[in-house]
């Protein structure tokens, strides 16, 4: 399935389910219930923005984008985080203030089966966002796995609200503000690096190291730099190189270097440095 058929998918579910769920709500007063519709009504907004940066995301680089737009979906991640966090705290506050009140849920056939109707839906979906988001590398998909994946929990936590009742309700319904805005601040935190132009794990550093090193004619490396721009690393590389060689022979060999590197998954841009050295330095390194 195509990104931006999913993409639209899950905006569409999630009008659908905040108006049921609103209508759930109503008919019973409850306030878990009232918890998830918020919920879903946050879902409209961060799968809009997803949608709108997985098309941004991958668009080619123009005039004032160098190197194209890769941060379109970390920001996306990032909106989503600060408003999934806003309003967990907004339904943790409600929720609280709800238990020292007395409350009494109505029970209604319907409301119930809206509820099932609910977790299944967002079931599929969540599995639906998590295969495309490891086919396509997607951290926007990825978010929405998440966000997916914790709406389900969300209304089952919400169902069983509805059916105990009580203070519970209210109770049920602050573990659901709990939830969302851990989940937010996790995601929050996660997409930041790629903000900020962390540098990539261990992992990928010793990757690049190793394609340099097996690159014939490269000596050694003498400096090494990479950070995140959006979700891919741009690298910057000084290799060494027997001062022998001539200007087009060590242009070939930076030229290789390179190459490997954008090759590699992780790398988007690969900037080689070509510095020669002497024999003597060459005993040196060894």
């Amino acid at each position: 399935m195509k990104k931006d058929y999913l993409t639209r998918a899950g905006i569409i579910l999630a009008v659908l389910l905040l108006g049921m769920k609103l209508w759930a709500s109503v008919v019973t007063s409850s306030m878990s219930v009232l918890s998830d519709a918020l919920n879903s009504f946050l879902d409209i907004f961060s799968y809009s923005v997803i949608h709108i940066s997985v098309k941004l995301h991958h668009s080619e680089s123009d005039q004032n984008h160098h190197f194209g737009h890769r941060r379109a979906e970390p920001i996306a991640s990032f909106i989503i985080a600060i408003l999934a966090a806003i309003l967990g705290a907004t339904i943790i506050k409600d929720s609280f203030l709800g238990i020292f009140e007395e409350h009494t849920v109505k029970q209604n056939t319907f409301a119930v089966g809206i509820m099932i109707f609910a977790i299944f839906s967002k079931l599929v979906i969540a599995v639906l966002y998590k295969f495309s988001a490891k086919k396509h590398k997607s951290t926007a998909l990825e978010a929405s796995y998440i966000d997916s994946r914790n709406d389900v929990l969300a209304s089952v936590i919400a169902i069983m609200g509805m059916l105990i009742g009580g203070y519970w309700d209210h109770i049920f319904g602050l573990i659901i503000g709990l939830w969302i805005m851990y989940s937010g601040t996790s995601l929050g935190y996660k997409n930041l690096k790629y903000l900020m132009g962390n540098v990539p794990s261990i992992e990928i550093i010793d990757l690049i190291r190793l394609e340099t090193i097996n690159v014939n004619g490269v000596i050694g490396i003498n400096d090494l730099r990479a950070h995140y721009v959006g979700d891919v690393v741009h690298v910057e590389i000084h290799i060494e190189v027997d001062e022998k060689l001539n200007i087009k022979e060590a242009h070939e060999i930076g030229i290789t270097v390179r190459d490997r590197l954008e090759n590699l998954q992780s790398v988007q841009k690969a900037f080689v440095h070509i510095d020669p050295i002497s024999e003597i330095s060459q005993g040196l390194n060894v």
